[in-house]
């Protein structure tokens, strides 16, 4: 049965990142929504926006702490997509100039023509689910408040630099960006202050963790998956200026890119003993960007209960997260970060000085066998050094 899953997941992720040489045609596009009725602009607006709501209401693989808080887990973008698709073939707005939607934020006619668009792309095969849930999120306003959307910021080009730190191509309002590198599909940005060791650093870690996944730095590539290196905190970057987080955050679907303090990172001159920002962010963004969009039910329908045994077992727990002013940490906080911090573990397979729980390949197969199986399902089994030379800094 493990095959047979296996299968079918691969199946669904090269379909979904096929790839024509040429956009639909308008005649493709006409023809895939031949069958729409016109109703009124703000009655699609919030039937759109209604869409957005329900899909991320959705609980199916999600853990409800006793507070009250909630660790999402689900393929919120593949949910999205589909119930989208279904309501850009069977309606259409009337023409329209402006509409204001239900969280006050207007919406022109050219937004619902890129929302079209998008989803006749995905369906000839010449596009990303991740375009189509920007652009719904642009008519439904749910996450605009967010000065990281991408609809907000042109994206980087991406040029294959092997491992070499180039003069960044950075695009307009993005000029804080001095240094770029590509590493499996994705992007690798940072200003004037971050070291090249720090590139290269970020960029070995990104090779080894993509290096055995089969389509996925094609995938990472068409979503435009980028990392934006930082010193201090987040403020400093353009895209983040209200964001104070001090090692960073993952990349969402909608969102430009995910962030990671370079301090953070161990290199030769920067022995740094702990967890990996670029590893830990990558993890959680590959679920966004990957089992969020392919459907991986096999991961959902697991990690969970997972995470409860370690909890519950006493292996796992014994660390704080970064949260907003106000917020205790939970058990809901704790099983989102489970997965995460199993991968960074096994990835940088140093020992307890790095971490309290999961620091090692042998720790995590003998104490927490179930998520050693499925951290192997997707990430490499060779072995790596991670930071050599560390272990004389120790």
């Amino acid at each position: 049965m493990k095959i047979l899953v296996t299968s079918i997941f691969l199946a669904f992720f090269n379909s979904s990142i096929a790839d024509s040489k040429t956009n639909p045609s308008n005649e493709q596009c006409n023809d895939l929504f031949k069958n729409q009725k016109i109703i009124n602009a703000k009655d699609y607006i919030y039937m759109i926006t209604a869409a957005q709501n329900d899909v991320y209401d959705n609980r199916l693989y999600s853990y409800v702490s006793k507070s009250g808080s909630v660790a999402k887990n689900g393929p919120f973008g593949k949910w999205l997509y589909d119930e989208i698709d279904k309501i850009t073939k069977a309606y259409r707005p009337e023409n329209f100039s402006q509409v204001r939607n239900a969280r006050n934020i207007d919406v022109n006619w050219q937004h619902y023509k890129n929302l079209e668009d998008a989803v006749c792309r995905v369906n000839y095969k010449s596009g990303v689910l991740r375009d189509v849930i920007i652009a719904t999120s642009v008519i439904g306003g749910r996450g605009m408040s967010w000065t990281g959307h991408a609809s907000k910021w042109e994206s980087f080009p991406y040029i294959e630099t092997g491992r070499k730190v180039i003069k960044s191509p950075s695009p307009k309002g993005l000029s804080h960006y001095k240094k770029y590198i590509t590493a499996g599909g994705v992007i690798i940005v940072g200003g004037r202050k971050v070291p090249k060791k720090a590139f290269y650093a970020a960029y070995d870690a990104v090779m080894y963790m993509t290096s055995e996944w089969p389509g996925v730095r094609d995938m990472l590539k068409k979503n435009e998956a980028r990392i934006s290196l930082f010193y201090g905190n987040t403020s400093v970057l353009p895209e983040y200026r209200n964001e104070k987080e001090p090692g960073g955050f993952s990349m969402g679907l909608t969102d430009t890119s995910m962030t990671a303090n370079a301090s953070w990172l161990c290199y030769s001159g920067n022995w740094d003993i702990g967890g990996n920002t670029v590893i830990h962010e990558l993890v959680h963004s590959l679920n966004h960007i990957v089992f969020e969009t392919t459907n991986e039910t096999y991961f959902y329908e697991r990690i969970y209960d997972l995470a409860l045994s370690a909890i519950e077992r006493g292996i796992y727990g014994d660390f704080e997260q970064h949260l907003q002013d106000g917020e205790e940490q939970d058990i809901a906080h704790l099983l989102g970060e489970y997965w995460a911090n199993a991968v960074e573990g096994y990835i940088m397979d140093r020992g307890p000085r790095f971490k309290s729980s999961h620091f090692s390949r042998q720790w995590i197969k003998e104490n927490d066998p179930g998520v050693y199986e499925l951290i192997r399902r997707y990430f490499p089994k060779k072995e790596w050094t991670y930071c050599p030379g560390v272990e004389n800094h120790m």
